[in-house]
């Protein structure tokens, strides 16, 4: 599609800006609409309300990709909708009504506007097909800016654009990633999905296990192979299994006997690290409660496998903890409403010694680092602040490990597992919102074989 209306016209002239003609978009694949929105800014975007809404849906296309034009109110509110129709959403991300497409379609772009006086208040542009990740575009006097949000993370915030609201809306990506470059890392969304080999084949792998194994209180293989409990080393009863802790030694286990010829020893695992302690507030309930278990176990792990590995140097404790603090803000659930989501964010805290991260943040956390450090898998120790006797004091109750990948069609996966189970990282979110969660890298590496565990 070629015509552009006049108005259109001058407003692409006005902004010599622009990225380089024919430049790939910034995110391999995306399907551009900016013809389209440019030819259909007068008769459809910025028609008045009444008209908008009486319009009957459309289907035009732009390039390989099919739009669906509507028009909805909602909340005080119209919008006008552009839906990408060939994109499909994310597993998990919302169900598919039989013959449509979630608005939320990578490439959608969604326009809100005041009831009646019809100013322009948002566009939604959708970046994967899942409604916690997009970019807002919103006026800003007589320029515009944007902010980016990623599965609830908002990892950029008020970026100033170059152009007015109305230029930026019939802009391409290509052009938003020039003008934006210099602060937005674009590159998050040109994943390379042979990165992820490994970590793919790791989650296959444990999936398959998963049948043979069983929960079981307290429960962890020795360095034999032998099933016992993790507070005495004493042989468990039968039947016998792992728990939370003794399921990621297991999967540690994976990748240790094939560097060592052996596994790892329980009671080492367990071994605390009072010296290591942000504080010692808690340091009267080390031996009566424990509060830290799940903190050294994991760190315990992660430092045998760095031993194992490359044992020509000592590693320290924390040395595989994640530290980084990719955005200070997230948005609330209502947000991730593809038409009337909330433009609120609230604070998100940066990483805290001793508990990590809220667990709100965690799928947009682990996104960034599958980025950031593609072929990671996190060992995560859980905390809570208990209240009762001893208000205040934080305690690492649970363990799980997680493995973000990126398929190799591109699209995003978290693999989440829970003792003898696989859940979800929403899940794990939806069940303890307020908690904390600390996380510990390990590679996945092609060498991974966890231990048979005893039959039934």
């Amino acid at each position: 599609m070629k015509c552009i209306p006049l108005s259109a016209a001058l407003l692409l002239a006005c902004a010599s800006l622009g990225a380089q003609a024919g430049r790939p978009a910034p995110i391999d694949g995306f399907p551009e609409s900016a013809e389209l929105r440019s030819a259909y800014w007068t008769g459809f975007f910025s028609a008045p309300e009444q008209e908008l809404l009486r319009r009957a849906p459309t289907t035009v296309s732009e390039d390989t990709t099919s739009f669906r034009l509507s028009a909805t109110r909602s909340g005080g509110y119209f919008y006008a909708i552009a839906n990408a129709l060939e994109a499909t959403p994310a597993p998990g991300a919302g169900a598919r009504a039989a013959g449509a497409a979630p608005l939320y379609t990578r490439g959608s772009w969604i326009l809100k506007r005041s009831s009646p006086d019809g100013r322009p208040i948002q566009a939604k542009v959708f970046l994967r097909s899942d409604p916690g990740t997009f970019i807002r575009i919103y006026p800003d006097g007589d320029r515009s800016k944007l902010d980016l949000v990623v599965y609830g993370g908002v990892l950029n915030l008020e970026v100033p654009l170059p152009v007015p609201f109305e230029r930026a809306f019939v802009a391409t990506m290509a052009e938003i990633a020039s003008w934006t470059g210099s602060l937005v890392d674009w590159g998050l969304f040109a994943p390379r999905p042979g990165l992820y080999r490994d970590a793919r084949a790791f989650v296959a792998e444990t999936r398959r296990r998963l049948p043979s194994l069983r929960y079981g209180d307290d429960g962890a293989l020795d360095a034999d192979g032998r099933p016992v409990y993790i507070a005495t080393g004493q042989p468990q009863a039968a039947p016998a299994g792992l728990n939370c802790s003794g399921f990621a030694a297991w999967v540690a286990d994976g990748f240790y006997g094939p560097l060592t010829g052996r596994l790892l020893d329980p009671h080492a695992l367990a071994a605390r690290h009072l010296e290591a302690r942000a504080t010692t507030a808690a340091e009267r309930f080390e031996t009566d409660l424990d509060p830290f278990f799940g903190l050294d176990w994991t760190r315990n792990i992660a430092v045998a496998l760095l031993d194992a590995r490359y044992p020509s140097r000592s590693h320290g404790l924390v040395e595989s903890d994640v530290r980084i603090s990719p955005f200070a803000l997230v948005a609330p659930p209502g947000a991730a409403s593809a038409v009337n989501g909330s433009s609120a964010y609230f604070p998100y805290p940066a990483y805290q010694l001793d508990l990590g991260y809220e667990t709100a943040g965690l799928k947009a956390l682990l996104y960034v680092l599958a980025l950031r450090e593609p072929g990671s898998v996190y060992l995560a120790s859980l905390s809570r602040k208990s209240g009762g006797a001893i208000p205040g004091l934080s305690r690492h109750y649970h363990v799980a490990v997680l493995a973000p990948y990126f398929e190799e069609s591109g699209e995003f996966r978290i693999a989440a597992f829970e003792s003898d189970a696989e859940t979800s990282v929403e899940a794990i979110m939806a069940r303890v919102p307020k908690d904390y969660v600390h996380l510990v890298r390990i590679r996945a590496e092609r060498d991974y074989d966890p231990p048979a565990f005893p039959e039934r």
